[in-house]
């Protein structure tokens, strides 16, 4: 018991920090930009019986699936092992994160009588699909759940070989409107909004880590602004394009004395054209689609904030000398993440999870702060979640459901209880940042989390969640004619999609 109480006081504390969370909106306006990032419950809203309740979700406390053994596959992304971490610690290591997935795991076996696995972790990312094709195909049982990269795995969502995780008659437990889920982010993957083949939330760090946001070197700031409080920018909402462009001015440097700009120099701002381009178009809230009234998702890329994000864009990497796009002479975020802890760039921006993984030992100081606003208009700031992200999928050649319902949900609520304060509260806020405040930008960001339809399935439609990198390569000045050339099959591929998933059986 004494155990218990301490997890629930650290998903107490987590839930005071993050109270202005919420994925669940109250209007159709708010729905469309489908803000997702978990709902936490404020400690002071807490009934006595949530208080002293042992466990978060609505499960019987004691539950016997007589010693079933669970196989997981996952796939791991690039830059860390966050995959397997999200389901699988070997031992306490006294690591704060490793001693949490241990914890929360013995929690769930004991609790159910179940036998996690050490799970099958692979980076073939695209060919793990193919292995629970040929899997489903064959009627094999070889893996209960599938943990897969969201841009190469969510394709086989639309094929009719993974159950309907919100069908109550398969999976009972589930109560996909619990705060430990990434309700609105999974709303938006589901075709209709009901129907969940995939399921997200605390139970991925992927999903906790994937933010983009932005990096600051503190020193090489400070330099070239002694009195300027970046934290004040952000809370007068004036974090934008522009005022990055300004910024990121003066901190030119010619490292190399060449006379020439190259990837050896100081620069400003730098980002890369991969995903990184991706998150600046989502910092600008660009969206690749909307619902129309029939909540039908359609393709809405060919409109004026676009084209004027577009523009923004442009004169920031290409008409400012500080800022330079694929510095280091490749789209590697990794290597741009390297040469910033380096202490050769003021400014950049990248995932959040690559904090903990380059920027523990970097000498000079640094800040987090949220992805810049296209412009003051904007309501709010803005982020999204890296295609990375670890999607959760049962395959329906898989039986005894009731299990795996039981074990999908214990481990989201448990994370949301013991792993996420480990890694958000401790890993990322404390320990691998320099400050507070970096802390406080965290959770602005994470409070303000957005996706479309298009974007999460962009392997179906044609890339167009990748639309932004190839205008970027090819320094294209005007995007109009470029995305009226490919409107027509963005919507093509829409269409095809939609018609598939109102084709398959619950």
């Amino acid at each position: 018991m004494k155990k218990s109480l301490s997890v629930l006081l650290a998903a107490v504390l987590l839930a005071s920090s993050l109270a202005a969370c919420s994925t669940n909106t109250e209007n159709a306006a708010d729905e469309q930009k489908n803000n997702q990032s978990s709902t936490q419950t404020p400690a002071a809203d807490l009934t006595e019986e949530e208080e002293t309740a042992r466990f978060l979700d609505s499960m019987p406390e004691e539950m016997d699936f007589e010693g079933r053994g669970l196989n997981f596959l996952l796939t791991e992304g690039s830059n860390g092992n966050i995959t397997e971490l999200s389901i699988w610690a070997e031992e306490d290591t006294g690591e704060v994160v490793d001693t949490a997935v241990y914890q929360r795991n013995l929690t769930v076996t004991d609790r159910l009588n179940i036998v996690i696995n050490q799970p099958e972790v692979n980076t073939d990312w695209s060919g793990n699909a193919n292995v629970i094709r040929n899997m489903v195909s064959a009627g094999s049982t070889d893996y209960d759940i599938f943990g897969a990269y969201q841009y190469y795995g969510i394709v086989i969502g639309s094929e009719g070989i993974l159950y309907n995780l919100n069908n109550k008659e398969n999976f009972p437990y589930n109560d996909f409107d619990r705060e430990y889920w990434g309700t609105g982010y999974m709303k938006n993957m589901s075709f209709d909004g009901s129907k969940y083949y995939w399921a997200t939330g605390d139970i991925a760090l992927r999903y906790t880590g994937g933010m983009y946001v932005t990096y600051v070197n503190s020193t090489i700031f400070s330099n070239y602004y002694p009195e300027l409080n970046l934290y004040s920018i952000v809370d007068e909402g004036e974090w934008t394009m522009d005022k990055v462009s300004e910024l990121a001015s003066a901190a030119y440097v010619d490292l190399n004395g060449n006379g020439s700009v190259d990837g050896n120099d100081q620069f400003g701002f730098v980002t890369q054209s991969n995903d990184l381009t991706d998150g600046i178009a989502a910092g600008c809230m660009v969206d690749f689609s909307t619902r129309d009234e029939n909540n039908v998702p359609v393709i809405s890329l060919d409109n004026e904030w676009t084209y004027k994000f577009w523009d923004k864009y442009y004169a920031l990497m290409f008409n400012n000398e500080a800022c330079m796009l694929n510095p280091v002479g490749t789209d590697d975020s990794v290597a741009i993440m390297t040469a910033f802890s380096a202490g050769q760039f003021m400014m950049t921006d990248n995932k959040l999870y690559q904090s903990p993984i380059y920027l523990r030992d970097m000498e000079d100081d640094f800040k987090i702060l949220p992805m810049p606003k296209l412009d003051d208009t904007q309501p709010h700031y803005n982020t999204r979640i890296h295609d990375s992200c670890t999607l959760f999928g049962v395959p329906v050649s898989i039986g005894g459901t009731e299990c795996l319902s039981a074990t999908l949900e214990a481990l989201a609520s448990e994370s949301f209880k013991e792993v996420t304060p480990a890694y958000y509260e401790i890993a990322l806020k404390v320990k691998f940042t320099r400050d507070s405040d970096s802390g406080r930008m965290i959770e602005l960001c994470h409070e303000n989390i957005s996706i479309d339809f298009a974007a999460q399935w962009s392997n179906k439609l044609g890339d167009i969640n990748h639309f932004f990198r190839g205008r970027a390569d090819a320094k294209e000045e005007s995007i109009a004619s470029t995305i009226a050339k490919n409107s027509k099959v963005w919507t093509k591929t829409m269409d095809k999609l939609i018609k598939a998933f109102e084709d398959l059986d619950d």
